[in-house]
C-alpha cells in the first residue's frame, strides 16, 4: 500500500508539472510543433537517467525514492498518449515534415538525454 501511495503522490506532482510546463511553453511557441510535450518528454527522459543513476550509486536513494520519482513523478510528467495524439493530429493536418521532425527529436534527444542524465548522476 505504501508503494502505491508513493507512486500516486509522485504522479500527482508529475502531472501538475507537465500541465504547467506545457501551458507555459505553448504560449511562447506556435503550432504545429507541440513544444510543450516535446520538452516534458525529453526533460523527463533526462530526469529518469539521473534517477536511475542515483539509485545505483547512493544508499540513501532507496526503492521508495525510485517509486516516488521514477515511476510516479516521471511517469506522469512524460506523456506517450499526448505524444501519439499530437502525431496523429499532425498527419491529419498534413504537416508531414513537422511530424517526422517531432518524432525524430523526441526519440533521439530523449534517448541521448536519458543516457546523459545517467552519466551525470555518476559525477554527483
Amino acid at each position: 500500500m505504501r508503494t502505491l501511495l508513493l507512486i500516486g503522490v509522485g504522479g500527482m506532482f508529475g502531472s501538475i508539472a507537465r500541465y504547467l510546463t506545457s501551458q507555459l511553453l505553448n504560449r511562447y511557441f506556435s503550432e504545429p510543433l507541440p513544444v510543450g510535450t516535446l520538452v516534458v518528454n525529453i526533460v523527463g527522459a533526462f530526469l529518469v537517467g539521473i534517477i536511475i543513476g542515483l539509485g545505483e550509486r547512493y544508499r540513501w536513494f532507496t526503492e521508495p525514492w525510485h517509486f516516488f520519482l521514477a515511476v510516479g513523478f516521471c511517469g506522469s510528467f512524460t506523456t506517450y498518449s499526448t505524444f501519439a495524439y499530437e502525431n496523429y493530429s499532425l498527419i491529419k493536418q498534413g504537416h508531414i515534415s513537422t511530424l517526422f521532425f517531432y518524432i525524430s527529436i523526441s526519440l533521439v534527444v530523449g534517448i541521448l538525454l536519458a543516457w546523459a542524465g545517467y552519466v551525470l548522476s555518476k559525477w554527483v
